[in-house]
């Protein structure tokens, strides 16, 4: 018997270890990743030619008020491409109406969607097609941006000569649940992409609010028809520009650019039903293998306290507080209050529901549905780029 407890006290131990070993992800990340710079004073005054290239899809209800964000832009050599993917809303209308009032806007319309493409994907490879700018700004229908924000950018990537820079922006979530819930996706995203490695160009990382791209590498690469089948595009974009020899940077864009979201947690756990079980690589043994170990990991802490073993216990409540305190200066991301880190590790519990949820969906149709499109799973696996 005292074998068994052994074991399981072994066992406990085992599942707090990686709280420390995310605590460490996190505090890398806010340490090394910077705030996207000011303009500098000795900057290059040459505006190049910048392409914004937005696709939508059934979006009336975001895209005026960001779209009006973009438009009160002064970069001087801008170009704005809106890519209206097949909407059966009001989406086409309000673009058209914006177009009229800006001659820097041009509306491009998808119509009918050729097989062996994901809908986004295509829409943004019209948009290229379409552009003519030096530089290419990927961004979403939803994202807000702040006066003088694209000069920053555009001076960021010149100044320091990379090929791919990425914003992260300001996320806006209107429950505490919710903005707790980002703090533990904003920890996954860390580890997952190793972003403190980025500067290095030992890893890399997209962002789809903000992903800018030098033309010539992106002309000099397979290009997007080698991801039109990944629904992870942003990660999967910059996996290709880092392959293809590009030089990455990442900032933090607090002051800089913003998005909501999701408006619930019912919308964000049907908002990830398409990208959860994608992370597993459409294998379903990844993703059980996933939701035990995330279930482990939430579980094992609280054990640990109540286990009657002092050094156990002492373990769990190390774990915990480590993991508080690396989030102290994440201020510069994300405001980020007590309570939502404080509650944070419970979150982990709907990781592991709504990991499952995706998998269970894709498995009952053999495939997923976005955005009103169906796709099989034997497409996905086939078409899936993105690797770790």
């Amino acid at each position: 018997m005292s074998d068994i407890l052994c074991s399981f006290e072994t066992l406990l131990f085992l599942g707090c270890l990686p709280w420390y070993f995310v605590a460490s992800g996190i505090w890398l990340s806010l340490k090394h990743i910077q705030s996207l710079p000011l303009i500098s004073s000795d900057g290059d005054s040459s505006y190049p030619r910048l392409s914004i290239i937005i696709a939508a899809r059934n979006e009336a209800h975001t895209i005026e008020t960001a779209l009006k964000s973009v438009l009160a832009q002064n970069y001087p050599n801008l170009e704005i491409i809106l890519v209206n993917d097949r909407s059966t809303d009001k989406t086409d209308k309000i673009l058209e109406k914006l177009a009229e009032k800006d001659p820097r806007v041009l509306i491009h319309h998808v119509e009918e969607l050729p097989p062996g493409w994901l809908g986004k994907v295509h829409a943004m490879q019209q948009g290229f097609l379409k552009s003519t700018g030096q530089w290419l700004l990927f961004t979403d229908a939803d994202v807000h941006f702040q006066e003088g924000c694209l000069d920053r950018i555009i001076d960021t990537a010149e100044t320091s000569s990379v090929d791919y820079l990425c914003v992260v922006p300001e996320v806006q979530a209107r429950q505490n649940l919710l903005r707790a819930l980002y703090t533990v996706s904003l920890s996954g995203f860390f580890l997952t992409t190793r972003i403190w490695e980025v500067k290095k160009q030992n890893a890399f990382v997209g962002v789809g609010a903000c992903g800018l791209v030098r033309r010539s590498l992106l002309e000099k690469s397979p290009g997007l028809p080698w991801l039109k089948m990944e629904v992870v595009d942003d990660l999967a974009i910059a996996q290709l520009l880092w392959q293809s020899g590009g030089k990455l940077d990442v900032y933090w864009g607090r002051d800089c650019l913003g998005v909501e979201w999701y408006p619930s947690m019912g919308d964000l756990i049907r908002g990830l039903e398409k990208n959860l079980f994608a992370g597993a690589q459409y294998q379903y043994w990844r993703a059980l293998i996933g939701i035990i170990g995330i279930l482990f990991i939430a579980v094992a802490p609280w054990l640990s306290i109540f286990a009657g073993n002092w050094l156990l216990s002492l373990t769990a409540v190390g774990a915990f507080s480590v993991y508080w305190l690396a989030w102290i200066p994440g201020n510069k991301v994300q405001r980020v209050g007590l309570l939502e880190r404080l509650i944070s590790p419970l979150l982990l519990f709907v990781v592991a529901w709504a990991l499952a949820r995706s998998t269970f969906i894709t498995w009952r149709q053999n495939g997923i549905r976005w955005r009103e499109t169906y796709y099989s799973i034997a497409n996905l696996r086939r078409g899936q780029r993105l690797r770790f």
